[in-house]
């Protein structure tokens, strides 16, 4: 993709370069926004699915979706007056070719600050991390907003095509940093849920394991055996559970690349270990259920 977004920029205007080609790589402004913001939304429609939703994210959310409508049709006006001003090269599309990337650049830190917004209340809202694990996280989007903030500040100062150009640089040079840390968050708020869900189990497993050892004389010998292998089965699930969580932990940390495809590579791999995570923990659940079921049933 990259290649290819490069080779149809050889011989672009100004105002191409301006937006689809980034100083630090060869890459396609569209094609990076599409890839950064679309996947977020599908990872925010699996947190909102699998936590209580409530007021303030709820409406975060649909802040976010409506400016992210807005961006659709600004980047869309954009790349009308960038062709008409690359076809007819007049002072008239030139100048609403600069109105229109103004108005792209402006909605562009508006969709981003909503998009940080959203991860905020999911923070506020979440009762897993603990408050300086929420803090360590909350401090990323301040500082992340105030980037924007101050770059959204210098976009009225914009009077040509070459000031466009300086502009959006400034936000592209920073895109690994804002890719990485938006990530690192939605890996937080996921390891958020994860330790509600797993205090959850350790409560009901500490008190069926009190049991246990309480009636262990009364238990005959074979049910006893069974009581036993159910409580290893348990424990060895819960044990993978946290070293996948341990793992998370450490790269979610470490979450930096130098490119998209690699942040988005690291991100993919804590995904893919905390959904190995949850499974331990259904599996552990599972057998605490037959393990219960034991105790209260067989002779």
């Amino acid at each position: 993709v990259l290649g290819t977004c490069a080779a149809r920029l050889r011989g672009s205007t100004p105002l191409g370069s301006t937006f689809f080609l980034t100083t630090s790589a060869p890459q396609c402004y569209d094609e990076y926004m599409r890839r950064m913001l679309f996947l977020p939304v599908l990872l925010m429609l699996v947190l909102l699915v699998a936590l209580p939703v409530k007021a303030s994210s709820q409406q975060a959310y649909q802040d976010y979706l409506y400016q992210l409508d807005v961006y659709r049709q600004t980047y869309t006006d954009f790349a009308v007056a960038k062709n008409e001003y690359e076809k007819f090269k007049s002072l008239t599309s030139q100048s609403a070719a600069l109105t229109k990337t103004i108005g792209m650049l402006t909605q562009r830190d508006v969709l981003l600050r909503a998009y940080l917004s959203l991860l905020n209340e999911k923070l506020n809202e979440d009762r897993g991390l603990s408050q300086t694990e929420k803090q360590l996280y909350q401090t990323v989007i301040s500082n992340e907003i105030t980037f924007l903030a101050e770059h959204a500040g210098r976009i009225p100062s914009i009077g040509s095509l070459d000031d466009a150009t300086d502009v959006s640089h400034e936000l592209e040079s920073h895109y690994n940093v804002l890719h990485a840390s938006m990530r690192r968050i939605i890996s937080g708020v996921i390891l958020g849920t994860l330790a509600i869900q797993s205090k959850q189990f350790d409560t009901i497993a500490t008190s069926a394991k009190a049991l246990v050892a309480v009636n262990r004389g009364v238990f005959t010998l074979d049910k006893q055996a069974i009581i036993d292998r159910w409580m290893l089965q348990i424990d060895n699930k819960r044990n993978l559970y946290q070293q996948k969580i341990n793992a998370i932990n450490t790269a979610n940390g470490k979450l930096t690349g130098n490119s998209i495809d690699d942040i988005d590579r690291n991100f993919t791999k804590i995904l893919k270990d905390a959904g190995e995570a949850k499974q331990y923990l259904t599996e552990a659940t599972s057998y605490l259920g037959e393990l219960v079921t034991t105790l209260k049933y067989q002779d």
